[in-house]
């Protein structure tokens, strides 16, 4: 059974929203606004929602103005965006609660480095969603007996995250688990104490580089399981295999909307082929689509 937790994620970005667009989101029925996954603002039109795989307009919200952009950026830095570098060239902030800020604008950049980002013209506002239980038929085929190797995809707003959070608190009530928090979306961690539940046995690396966390974790921690998300480079291929080695299983997310793409990702298609991941989940529209074995993921994907 699903128990969304009272919507803190939700009501973070009603503070990041100008007035207008707050008061006509927060107006929307109930049902509505549990399954809103952003809230999207772009200059000279309407506000747009995504909910699920489907996109809509945010009625009585008004045309957006560069005011209303330049407020949502002004507050998701706390007024200090020239003291967060390095989020400004990554074209994101978290900010409180684990709601994660994307924006896009002219770039400047040297030598093909983004160093940084000016005339901010849209914004993307991706609401945390915290859903106690929504793992549970995967906890219960691939990790209740013993720790095993997940790996969860799905097209953006898939439902990955939320999947992973909520694996990631079942695995951690029960083994020694690892979180790799990188933007801190999973936790999200304030003064030290995760706002969302990550399980009693779990240890929160948040905002280390992942090559990092993955070798200090198994160093200090002895995890039987690390949690990470969004998997894909070829440094996670070398840090990944380095954890497996060490013993520890793994759960990971990467962007993809069909087996035969995973295939197609040279480093997604190496570490499956070479034994790292026993397990992997289809997720779409923000439901398990499909579980599988890693030998039956690779006579379908191929």
């Amino acid at each position: 059974m699903r128990n969304m937790k009272n919507d803190i994620g939700f009501a973070s970005a009603m503070k990041l929203l100008p007035a207008n667009t707050a008061l006509a989101a927060s107006g929307l029925p109930e049902e509505v606004r549990c399954r809103i996954n952003e809230i999207r603002l772009r200059i000279g039109r309407p506000v747009a929602l995504t909910l699920g795989g489907r996109n809509e307009i945010l009625n009585g919200a008004g045309t957006v103005t560069k005011e209303d952009i330049e407020t949502i950026i002004s507050r998701a830095f706390r007024n200090s965006i020239h003291s967060s570098p390095e989020q400004v060239c990554a074209g994101y902030i978290t900010y409180e609660n684990g709601c994660r800020v994307g924006f896009s604008g002219t770039a400047a950049n040297e030598c093909g480095t983004v160093v940084n980002v000016r005339d901010i013209n849209s914004v993307c506002i991706r609401i945390p969603r915290e859903v106690i239980g929504c793992s549970e038929e995967i906890f219960a085929k691939c990790l209740r007996k013993r720790p095993s190797s997940v790996l969860l995809f799905g097209q953006p707003s898939s439902g990955k995250t939320t999947y992973l959070r909520d694996l990631t608190r079942m695995c951690g009530n029960r083994y020694r688990t690892a979180l790799i928090d990188e933007r801190s979306e999973i936790a999200a961690v304030f003064s030290g104490t995760p706002s969302n539940d990550v399980g009693i046995f779990t240890d929160v690396f948040e905002r280390y580089p992942r090559k990092a966390a993955i070798e200090t974790a198994i160093r200090v921690m002895s995890p039987q399981v690390i949690v990470c998300d969004e998997i894909g480079s070829s440094e996670d291929t070398v840090s990944l295999n380095y954890a497996v080695e060490s013993g520890t299983c793994l759960i990971a997310t990467c962007h993809c909307g069909s087996v035969k793409g995973l295939f197609r990702k040279p480093e997604i298609s190496e570490l499956i082929a070479g034994g790292i991941f026993e397990y992997a989940i289809w997720l779409e529209d923000h439901e398990v689509r499909e579980i599988s074995t890693v030998g039956e993921l690779i006579c379908s994907g191929r």
